[in-house]
């Protein structure tokens, strides 16, 4: 049978000489055929443009100008995206084929070895290899060191592709060494003293016997000129150091290509380190198919059936499973293999128990790399006792860790700081670690590395000692950035951006501290110090409300003015009902006083003043206020006596003295501005447009809010300031008429009110009913009287005013029934049927 080639809505059929577009014969010269069709049998790879004239005009000496033209023609005829240019290299065939074998997936793999080396070229390299998906740059990067270095060592994780990598290379340039290419398969050699053996038998070296092995060898090549490929190492590192040191001295001609999962540590050698196979972020981007991880996938699963096909929903599911097995190629070879029978959901529902899962792997591939367990296994046997102890103890950390907070989990009597450091460089060079650039650097296990370093922890009874220690490091790191942050010595951007660093540890460690068999009271402080970041406050609030009861009978003081604190910290201002807030802030003050900690004593105050004044009790705001002023000392933080700023402002504002409020506004942003703090600044310049707004300045209130929010969009900041700048924006378009800018606001902030799970409803209310949207805007109207009656506290002045200017229109146009039950249903929604309710309005026209 006749191999046609398809793609899309195309055939080719090369015995006939044919190009179909849609079954209907198209017109196409001979030399454009040929062209299209030197490129689809080579589509696995780059086509040269000297090789495409070779083929396409054998004997003659044309420009190259004829074979753009020819290209372009085809461009035109098959669209531009099946032909991709190489700049300065050549061209590649990038359709997707369907032809009546077994189909491949080729036109994504990298750059990899012809299917036979040529025949006077002497090797042991493999005559056929599959292709090397999403590695051309590598490729490329590697074929580079070999220019400019005589040894290069392949360093990375087990299972992560190096010896495929090498070997591609190595077909790659074989036609460069006229004595050959040669691969030495290390893993099944355990005696070092027969090193040199094995790599004589491969070269096909007689070893005289009169010197030794190593002065033989090097003897038989020393007048060659090939490449020798050194496959695992990491077992036999001196044995292999010794003798590689050696070539490098008596056969200047021969270079070395090392594969191991840590350096050999020669003085010539040039490292490259093999990450793992990149993802795309989202099923929707261009060329999805073409990461090296989904196509890897699609072709090991299509191997097992060559019926398997991906949809949009399956890609989704692939680039999950990849994210979650950390692009490891060994893995996500296991995982497709799976695929075609269990399903892609249950292949993605089973990763949890991946040990189990990944099996199965190729009879002809080394043992270790036929289950994921082996491969692991393989590389923690590598391990001294030492390193094997931190290996399973950096297991507790969640998305990452400091050098510091692997000194205090992983230390023990046994291994002080300095050991740790010096067994967790030895675990990054054995690619069992990850070290991420940075100053300082972070470090983290890929999680496969993590689950194998947690059975280990089990497995040893460690595991309870290891989570107290690791709870404990954790919320030892938070105290420390707590008390830079509430002494006013560390700006709220650079705080909330390192708690944000350890929030998944912050998680786990709660999580354990929480539990059982943890400690309630290291639980407390562990969340009271974090709240202060939206995203755990979100998290906590719910646990740390019912903990009243224990924290009042019997936590130590420090622990529970902690708690006090952040119970009535800004963080919680929307999910703590106002009067709790002031009586926290009242507790806190108390306790701080007690312990003698004025800084302390000062923030809650200040806290206790906002809450006081937010329940219009303001003689006992101003009164709170002024024992603030007599704390503060003059040698304090800018910070720290900008919240006093802001209480003075508040006083001002509800003596409707507007221009000592204003005045005192732009000073607190100037503070802030100076001190390089953009949250703080955001914030302060916001509530400036709040107070312009309140006092009838509404259209100078609007220009600050517009240039407000522009300048937050080139600089980005958290989710609680963006929604509270974009609600103020679009509380104003929408009173000024501008009811199309609002909306865009609107559509802007959902977003981020999502993230922060807050909402501005009364200016949602105002906006809606501007648009015509009368049921929506009494839904929401509703959800706000309900979150009103909740926290205990009257609107802010501007919300009063639109909820005015709303309601009695909302009640005149609706009937009463209608207006009466938009209301009871608003007040029930929860925060997932909020977000739908407007994000479904935003998105009518």
């Amino acid at each position: 049978m006749e191999l046609v080639h398809r793609f899309g809505r195309i055939e080719v059929r090369p015995l006939q000489r044919q190009l179909l577009v849609d079954g209907k014969e198209a017109k196409l010269g001979a030399r454009a055929f040929d062209v299209l069709l030197t490129l689809i049998e080579r589509s696995e790879r780059l086509v040269t443009k000297h090789e495409l004239l070779d083929a396409v005009w054998p004997g003659l000496v044309v420009e190259e100008n004829n074979l753009v033209v020819q290209v372009s023609t085809l461009r035109k005829l098959l669209g531009p995206e099946v032909i991709a240019t190489i700049p300065g290299r050549g061209y590649r065939f990038t359709a997707r084929m369907e032809d009546e074998t077994p189909p491949t997936v080729a036109a994504v793999a990298a750059h990899h070895a012809p299917l036979a080396a040529p025949a006077a070229t002497p090797t042991n390299l493999p005559k056929q290899l599959a292709p090397l998906y999403g590695r051309s740059h590598e490729l490329d990067a590697i074929d580079h060191e070999l220019e400019g270095h005589r040894l290069v060592t392949l360093v990375g994780a087990g299972g992560i592709g190096k010896s495929r990598l090498a070997q591609a290379l190595a077909h790659r340039s074989i036609e460069h060494w006229p004595d050959g290419v040669w691969m030495v398969e290390l893993a099944g050699l355990f005696d070092p003293a027969l090193v040199p053996n094995a790599v004589a038998q491969a070269l096909d070296i007689k070893l005289s016997g009169q010197g030794t092995a190593r002065e033989d060898l090097i003897a038989g090549v020393a007048r060659q000129t090939l490449l020798l490929v050194l496959d695992n190492c990491e077992h036999l590192l001196d044995a292999v150091g010794a003798l590689v040191q050696g070539v490098m001295l008596g056969a200047p001609d021969v270079k070395v290509l090392a594969t191991s999962q840590e350096p050999l540590r020669l003085a010539d050698e040039q490292q490259f380190r093999v990450t793992p196979l990149a993802i795309p972020s989202s099923a929707a981007i261009t060329g999805v198919r073409e990461f090296g991880s989904v196509a890897l996938f699609e072709a090991r699963a299509r191997a097992v059936d060559p019926h398997f096909r991906l949809d949009d929903e399956g890609v989704a599911l692939v680039i999950d499973i990849c994210s979650r097995l950390d692009g490891l190629p060994l893995a996500i070879e296991l995982a497709a293999v799976r695929a075609p029978k269990l399903g892609l959901h249950a292949v993605r529902d089973k990763l949890d128990e991946r040990f189990k899962l990944l099996t199965g792997g190729s009879r002809v591939a080394l043992r270790r790399h036929q289950t994921l367990r082996a491969a692991l296994e393989w590389s923690h046997g590598l391990l001294n006792a030492e390193e094997q102890a931190v290996f399973r103890r950096l297991g507790v950390f969640a998305g990452g860790f400091s050098m510091k907070l692997a000194q205090a989990v992983c230390g023990d009597a046994r291994l002080d700081e300095w050991a740790v450091i010096d067994h967790l460089s030895a675990l990054v060079d054995k690619s069992l670690v990850v070290a991420e650039p940075g100053e300082p650097p972070r470090y983290r296990l890929l999680e496969s590395a993590r689950a194998y370093a947690l059975e280990q922890l089990a497995a040893s009874d460690e595991t309870a000692a290891t989570l107290g220690r690791h709870a404990r490091a954790i919320c030892h790191f938070l105290g420390i950035v707590d008390n830079a942050f509430l002494d006013g010595d560390l700006r709220s951007d650079q705080h909330g951006a390192l708690v944000a660093l350890e929030l998944d540890n912050v998680r786990a460690a709660h999580a354990w501290a929480s539990g059982d068999t943890g400690d309630v009271a290291l639980a407390i402080l562990l969340a009271a110090r974090a709240s202060a970041h939206a995203d755990f406050a979100i998290d906590c609030v719910a646990w740390l409300l019912p903990e009243q009861t224990r924290v009042e009978n019997g936590v130590p003081a420090a622990v529970a003015a902690r708690y006090w604190l952040a119970i009535a910290s800004p963080g919680m201002f929307y999910r703590v009902p106002r009067p709790l807030q002031a009586e926290a802030a009242r507790r806190a003050e108390q306790l701080y006083r007690t312990l003698g900690e004025a800084r302390r004593v000062f923030f809650s105050l200040v806290m206790l003043a906002r809450h006081e004044f937010e329940l219009d009790h303001d003689d006992a705001g101003k009164e709170m206020a002024d024992r603030a002023r007599r704390i503060l000392q003059p040698d304090w933080p800018a910070l720290l006596r900008v919240r006093l700023m802001r209480m003075d402002s508040n006083v001002a504002r509800k003596d409707s003295r507007f221009q000592d409020a204003l005045v005192i506004f732009r000073e607190v942003a100037r503070v802030c501005a100076q001190a390089g703090d953009w949250s703080a600044e955001i914030n302060a310049r916001n509530n400036l447009v709040d107070l312009l707004w309140e006092f009838g300045s509404i259209e100078e209130a609007a220009h600050e809010s517009c240039s407000l929010a522009e300048q937050m969009r080139a600089r980005p900041v958290g989710p609680t300031d963006t929604a509270f700048v974009l609600s103020n924006l679009i509380g104003i378009l929408s009173e000024t008429g501008r009811v199309e800018e609002a909306t865009t606001a609107a559509r802007e902030s959902i977003a981020a009110m999502r993230r922060a799970k807050q909402y501005y409803l009364d200016e949602f209310v105002h906006l809606f009913w501007r648009r015509g949207q009368l049921q929506t805007a009494a839904l929401l109207l509703g959800a706000s009287e309900a979150v009103v009656t909740g926290n205990g506290a009257p609107r802010q002045p501007n919300e009063r005013r639109l909820v005015a200017q709303a309601r009695p229109e909302l009640e005149a146009a609706l009937s009463h029934a209608a207006f009466a039950s938009n209301l009871a249903a608003g007040a029930t929604l929860g925060e997932g049927e909020l977000h739908a309710v407007i994000s479904d309005a935003l998105a009518q026209s």
